[in-house]
């Protein structure tokens, strides 16, 4: 199965990259897209946004390149990421050039307005990327990709009905990886005292605690027409031996 998460920022791939690392150990392809370039994401660095730019696409690639991704940047400035012709063509385009069965992106209604854009903007998009009527210079899909909206965190209005199980050392690989995200753990550090990794963590904890297991990842499905989930899309609870 081909998967792809089609995302604002370059270290949004957080919020599912546990489930993604399974995903890929089960032998599925990835390729993660970002509509914006991250070029504002460097605020307390004072940075030229062509060097917060690159920095962010160096550290995206290196995560890319742990889960072998292809990666794709659509190039919005950060924090003005807005639907438009060009974006939603842009996004029939890249859907089916990496021939997307299963989509990641963000929940509709989030704290940050690229994020809110970008999944709008993708259940807009996938909805014709079977259609060859749209943009037929590229190969329609033979189906509808399934999208699954990653978790925003409380407070708006998400709640999830899918859960991907994580053992400590898929967690722990998750923080690993996530911290080669370099720029974004020194921001949040700066803004919380603590870095992105550990927050990440300890929110995978909580939705653990709600199936009773150490970590999890959670998830809401886009029931749309012709996108409701596989029974077995997303991987399954973890093998165990009983106490």
């Amino acid at each position: 199965m081909k998967i792809v998460t089609v995302l604002a920022h370059q270290d949004d791939e957080m919020f599912c990259l546990g489930t993604l690392l399974r995903l890929r150990d089960a032998g599925h392809t990835i390729a993660l897209v970002c509509t914006s370039s991250g070029n504002k994401g460097l605020p307390f660095a004072d940075a030229d946004p062509s060097v917060a730019g690159a920095t962010r696409d160096s550290e995206i690639r290196a995560v890319a390149a742990e889960l072998g991704a292809e990666y794709r940047c659509l190039g919005r400035d950060d924090g003005m990421v807005w639907e438009d012709t060009e974006l939603r063509r842009e996004l029939i385009t890249v859907i089916r050039e990496l021939g997307a069965e299963l989509i990641f992106t963000h929940w509709i209604d989030d704290y940050n307005s690229d994020h809110s854009v970008t999944g709008r903007a993708v259940v807009n998009a996938a909805l014709w990327a079977n259609l060859p009527s749209f943009e037929p210079a590229v190969p329609a899909l033979a189906d509808t990709p399934r999208i699954f909206h990653v978790n925003p965190g409380d407070g708006y209005g998400f709640e999830p009905t899918h859960f991907v199980e994580l053992d400590d050392d898929t967690a722990a690989e998750k923080a690993r990886i996530g911290r080669l995200h370099a720029s974004q753990m020194g921001v949040m550090k700066q803004m919380s005292g603590r870095d992105y990794a550990d927050q990440q963590q300890d929110k995978d904890r909580l939705q653990g605690e709600r199936m009773m297991v150490r970590y999890a990842e959670a998830f809401r499905p886009c029931l749309s027409e012709r996108r409701i989930p596989w029974q077995d899309v997303l991987p399954g609870r973890l093998d165990r031996v009983s106490p």
